[in-house]
Order: structure tokens, then C-alpha cells, then sequence
């Protein structure tokens, strides 16, 4: 049984799915990141075929093919808040098994006990609320020997923004990312078996720090502020700009992100 959302988190995830349905268009085009972290998490999905698959925060389903060849599955589930990321996934999308596309809340998640073979997700976690009662229902949904195999940004993520927004207010502007410590303790008090973890530091370069907030923007990945946020002063804007422009290296302007991949499996006699 679905447990109803409170106020707060449910404005929060109307926010969340507007502003991927705002980038949804524009997502490929600008997923360099996302592109990068995705590979490599398929260099960990187990060997094997897995019957059911869902691949949890599925965008604009950039893992469906690779998913569908990897594992032949009978039954493709590709799940995202967003319609309108889901409709270019439908599109775009050239798996060969059957793929239904389900709208949904990954902390809401429409399934039956023990349906699910493999669970997939790549960079979707660190948009839940409360990864701790994710982990327990993405637990129930998977069959007993059933994998979870994931990426999140972790704690340390995107600290370029962070120092440039402190030397003008002390607010928050980055969300708060899980240690790996906490992440992998969440994980196991939901009673999986830790069968993989990585922590790896990926840094991109853009020319300049307008380039590299927009490169959040356009895919959706920009900070809610919890109380929706209000609109900057362009002098505000400027001067936190400028305060990027101090990072600058010979790369470039850097955004840098840690990156936790995780492959666990429930337990085949629970």
C-alpha cells in the first residue's frame, strides 16, 4: 500500500518532475555526465539474463537498449516521474524486448512483491527524500536473488558551486549529497548483500561558468531550494559568477562530481 505524501515532499516532487519535463528536449543533447557515469555502470550489471527488468529514473532511456541486449529480458520496465522525458524515452527508445513505460514516483513505486529480477537506476537516488525507505521497497519489489545495481552522486559532489555561492550568502545552493559510508549502511539495514561498491571522482570542464550551469539546466539537475526558491537579483547572479571565475584551471571552469556505483543482491532465502 502507497503511503500518501506529506505537503512539503509532494511540492517537492511536482517541482522535480516539472523541471525534467522543462529539459526533457533538451536532455541528450547535454548529458555528457550522465553519459559518462552511465557506461560505466553497465560494466558492472551481473552476467546473465534477468527476466524482469526496471530501470528505475529511466529518463530519456539512454540504458533501455543496452539493458535489452545485456539481459533479453520478457518484460522491460522504464519508470520516471516526468510524462514528458517518458514520451521522448518512447521515442527514442530501440529495445528489442517488450517495454512498458510506467509515470511514477521512485518512493511510490507501482509494482507487486517480488516482481522484479534486476533493478537498475543510474543518477536517480539523490532525488529521493529518504533513500533508507527506498531501499527497503525497491528490497520488497525484487525477487529473492534479485539484483539492485545503481549510481548516485555522493557527498562532495559539485563543491565549485558550493564554495562560489559561500563568499556571497549561507545558503544552500547544491543538495546535500550521502556520504558513501551512509549510503552503503542504508543499503544494508534494507537487508541487501553488498556484492560492489566504487566511490569515483569525475571532473568536467567547461569554458565558462555560465556553460557550466546551464549544463545543469538542461538536464534537469539544477538545486530546489526547499521552500521553491526565489528569483535572483541579477547582481546577485553576476557576482556569484564572477566568484566561479576564480576557479578557473588550465582545463577550464570545473565541475566536479563524486560518483557512487553500488551492485547489491537480496538475499535468495528472504
Amino acid at each position: 500500500m502507497l503511503t500518501p505524501l506529506d505537503s512539503p515532499a509532494l511540492a517537492y516532487k511536482q517541482q522535480l518532475a516539472k523541471r525534467f519535463d522543462r529539459a526533457a528536449v533538451s536532455y541528450d543533447a547535454y548529458a555528457d555526465f550522465q553519459k559518462i557515469v552511465l557506461r560505466r555502470l553497465f560494466t558492472m550489471l551481473p552476467v546473465g539474463a534477468a527476466e524482469v527488468v526496471l530501470d528505475l529514473g529511466t529518463g530519456t532511456g539512454q540504458a533501455l537498449s543496452r539493458l535489452s541486449d545485456q539481459l533479453s529480458p520478457s518484460c522491460l520496465l522504464a519508470l520516471d516521474l516526468s510524462p514528458k522525458m517518458l514520451d521522448v524515452a518512447r521515442r527514442s527508445s530501440s529495445a528489442r524486448h517488450a517495454t512498458h513505460y510506467v509515470c511514477a514516483d521512485a518512493e511510490q513505486l507501482p509494482f507487486r512483491s517480488m516482481s522484479c529480477d534486476l533493478v537498475f537506476s543510474s543518477l536517480a537516488v539523490q532525488w529521493c527524500l529518504h533513500p533508507k525507505g527506498l531501499f527497503e521497497a525497491l528490497y520488497e519489489v525484487t525477487k529473492p536473488g534479485g539484483y539492485l545495481v545503481f549510481s548516485t552522486l555522493a557527498e562532495g559532489s559539485m563543491p565549485e558551486i558550493r564554495q562560489a555561492w559561500r563568499t556571497l550568502d549561507d545558503q544552500e545552493h547544491v543538495h546535500r549529497y550521502l556520504p558513501m559510508t551512509e549510503l552503503l549502511a542504508c543499503v544494508k539495514r534494507a537487508g541487501w548483500n553488498l556484492l560492489a561498491s566504487e566511490l569515483s571522482d569525475i571532473k568536467m570542464p567547461f569554458d565558462c561558468p555560465e556553460s557550466a550551469i546551464h549544463s545543469l539546466k538542461k538536464v534537469g539537475a539544477s538545486f530546489i531550494a526547499p521552500d521553491g526558491g526565489q528569483t535572483l537579483a541579477p547582481s546577485t547572479w553576476k557576482a556569484f559568477l564572477r566568484a566561479y571565475e576564480t576557479q578557473r584551471t588550465s582545463l577550464g571552469i570545473p565541475l566536479s562530481y563524486q560518483v557512487a556505483y553500488v551492485v547489491v543482491q537480496r538475499p535468495i532465502n528472504r
